[in-house]
C-alpha cells in the first residue's frame, strides 16, 4: 500500500492573507486643540534644553505650585514666564482691581477688564487658562496685612493671617510680587517659619522656596 503524507497544516498566525480585520481606533485626542497645545508647549521646552541647557530638568519645575503675591505689573510678568517653561499650577493673591492704566504695563489684563473695573487676580487667572488651556490656576482675592495699615477687626486679621499662612504651606514656591515692603514682610516671616519648622521636623517633602 502507498502512503499519502497529508500536507501539514499553517500556524494559525498565516491562515489568512490580507485584511484579517477591520479595526476602529479613536483618534480624537490627536485632534484636541488643548492637547496639542500642550504639546507643543513641553516640546518648546525640551528644545530649549537640548540647545541650551542639556543638564536642566523641566520637568522638575513644571511640577511646582507657584504662589504669586500680586498680580501687577511683576505678577503678569512671571506668570508669562512660567507659562513659556511649561508651569501650570499657579495660585493669583491680590486685592486690587485693573484700572485703565494696568494693561499697557500689565500683560494678563485688557482695556475691556479695565473698563469693568475686575479684580486683578480673577482676570489675571483668566487670562493664563486662556493662553494655556491645561493650566490649573486658582485665584484669591484678599488683602496682605501690612504692618502700619489699619485692619478691620482682630477677627479679620486673624482670618487674613490663617488663609496666608494656609496658601504658602499648600505651595512650593512663594514669589512676593507686591509693590511694597510692607505687603511682603508677612509673607516673608511664614515662609522663613515654614523652613525652619519643616527642617526642625525632618519633613520630606521640601519646605516653601521664597522668591
Amino acid at each position: 500500500a502507498r502512503s499519502v503524507l497529508a500536507p501539514a497544516q499553517p500556524p494559525p498566525e498565516v491562515q489568512f492573507a490580507g485584511w484579517s480585520k477591520i479595526q476602529n481606533f479613536d483618534l480624537t485626542a490627536f485632534l484636541d486643540k488643548k492637547r496639542i497645545a500642550a504639546d507643543a508647549v513641553d516640546l518648546n521646552v525640551k528644545l530649549m534644553k537640548w540647545r541650551l541647557l542639556p543638564e536642566l530638568e523641566p520637568e522638575k519645575m513644571q511640577d511646582l505650585k507657584f504662589l504669586l503675591l500680586g498680580a501687577g505689573t511683576l505678577g503678569c510678568s512671571v506668570a508669562r514666564t512660567l507659562m513659556g517653561w511649561g508651569c501650570r499650577h499657579m495660585t493669583f493673591v491680590d486685592s486690587g482691581l485693573v484700572s485703565l492704566s494696568n494693561p499697557v504695563r500689565q500683560s494678563l489684563f485688557t482695556h475691556q477688564d479695565a473698563a469693568e473695573g475686575r479684580p486683578k487676580a480673577q482676570a489675571a487667572a483668566e487670562a493664563v487658562r486662556a493662553v494655556m488651556p491645561d493650566a490649573e490656576v486658582r485665584h484669591v482675592q484678599m488683602e496682605i496685612p501690612m504692618p502700619g495699615h489699619p485692619h478691620q477687626s482682630p477677627d479679620g486679621l486673624r482670618k487674613a493671617i490663617q488663609q496666608l499662612k494656609d496658601l504658602v504651606s499648600s505651595h512650593d514656591v512663594v514669589c512676593m510680587l507686591t509693590d511694597s515692603r510692607e505687603s511682603r514682610w508677612l509673607p516673608s516671616l511664614l515662609v522663613s517659619a515654614a523652613q525652619q519648622r519643616e527642617e526642625a521636623e525632618a519633613a520630606q517633602a521640601p519646605p516653601p522656596l521664597g522668591l
